[in-house]
């Protein structure tokens, strides 16, 4: 089934943001969705089946690619590589 990958910055960081535990249960963060779209790895925060429209609705999100038998893979960030991606969202 071929896919539309696609990203929003702002999305992306909403997600390091999150609690690192709600009513004891943990949660993971810090966690990258990556897609290997034209051989090139890139991160993406949502992918739909071609053609359909995101979930999401923030202003910056952007079509990254589309393909069919896309790799994809998951990266998990440091606590210091979250902590300098949130400190440095607005600028």
């Amino acid at each position: 089934m071929e896919e539309d990958f696609y990203f929003s910055n702002k999305q992306f960081i909403k997600g390091l943001k999150m609690p690192k535990s709600i009513d004891g249960l943990l949660m993971k963060r810090g966690d990258v969705s990556l897609a290997k779209i034209d051989g090139e790895w890139k991160k993406y925060t949502e992918s739909v089946p071609r053609g359909r429209k995101p979930i999401s609705s923030h202003d910056d999100l952007v079509l990254i690619g589309s393909g069919k038998d896309i790799e994809i893979d998951r990266e998990e960030l440091s606590q210091k590589q979250i902590d300098f991606l949130i400190s440095n969202e607005n600028k």
